[in-house]
């Protein structure tokens, strides 16, 4: 299948080698030509443009930072959607507003192009192995014929209904990473302030009821120093930012989502937006004068 892909950062990129390794013909485009460099060593093509990109493809992938970029690449004059053909497919894998993908959607099918929302979860590291989990929203005859396309890239795949659900549940997905994050921070602190060893009091968390997939991965990076979980923290502010639009429309009072949005964003005016979003947890070992370090951590690779 010809698959044209736009965006290759962090996420992007893995998802788009994983169709290459896969045989499909893959071409790329991102805003940095540098990131495209080993996709096309292993078989993929580069385009300059975006008509490139969608010249012949079946499906066009968009794998974006933002609703922002969304709009600019796919319904702007000479974006996507004015160099798709009818019939063809485009999926959309960032993390986007609900609202937006619903509109995007019906401006796609008034032009005779099929829709898929396709967002992932699970952590990008997995994202390499193509052991990351696809959300996908869409029409379910529409799910079921590209449906390989998306086993490709990830080990699970959920059809969760219409365009808009699976955005959503994307952000609760996120939303409740982020809470849990800060909920590991806070007991490792504890366990650390009594003089546990915290390498010791990490694997006490992760056989009880207080485990969590944060506190299995990410709370290693925080035990390492590295906090390198290649997420930042404009994109987790992004998020939280979502799932409180959300709230909002639907009435849902979060409580403990607007508090770790709160906690968030002081973390982001303190070490910045590119800084990665474990180091919310820093703001608590700088407040208590007390890094959370262990010895042999990560002890698998988390990156």
């Amino acid at each position: 299948m010809k698959i044209g892909f736009i965006g290759l950062g962090n996420l992007g990129c893995p998802l788009a080698m994983n169709l290459v390794k896969a045989g499909h013909d893959v071409t790329i485009n991102d805003l940095r030509p540098e990131a495209g460099a080993d996709i096309i060593k292993a078989g993929g093509s580069w385009s300059d443009d975006i008509a490139g990109i969608c010249r012949g493809a079946d499906v066009v992938i968009t794998a974006l930072p933002s609703p922002e970029a969304s709009r600019a690449v796919v319904e702007h004059a000479g974006g996507v959607f004015d160099n798709m053909t009818k019939g063809s497919c485009w999926i959309e894998m960032s993390t986007t507003d609900f609202e937006d993908i619903q509109r995007l959607a019906g401006i796609a099918r008034k032009k005779g192009i099929d829709v898929l929302e396709c967002p992932v979860t699970g952590g990008v590291h997995l994202a390499h192995t193509g052991e990351i989990t696809v959300l996908a929203g869409g029409d379910i005859d529409v799910y079921e014929r590209y449906k390989p396309i998306l086993q490709i890239m990830g080990k699970e795949v959920i059809h969760l209904g219409s365009i808009g659900n699976a955005s959503v549940v994307k952000v609760v997905t996120n939303m409740l990473a982020f809470i849990h994050l800060v909920a590991a921070g806070e007991g490792m602190m504890l366990a650390a302030r009594q003089g546990v060893d915290l390498g010791a009091a990490y694997k006490a968390i992760r056989a009880s009821s207080g485990n969590s997939f944060v506190h299995e991965t990410e709370s290693q990076l925080i035990l390492s120093g590295s906090y390198n979980v290649n997420f930042t923290m404009d994109l987790a502010c992004k998020d939280l930012r979502f799932a409180g639009k959300i709230a909002e429309k639907l009435n849902v009072p979060l409580e403990l989502g607007s508090m770790t949005r709160q906690i968030f964003e002081r973390a982001r005016n303190l070490f910045g937006g590119d800084a990665w979003s474990p180091q919310v947890v820093k703001m608590l070992e700088d407040a208590c004068g007390q890094p959370l370090r262990a010895q042999g951590f990560p002890e698998t690779l988390v990156s």
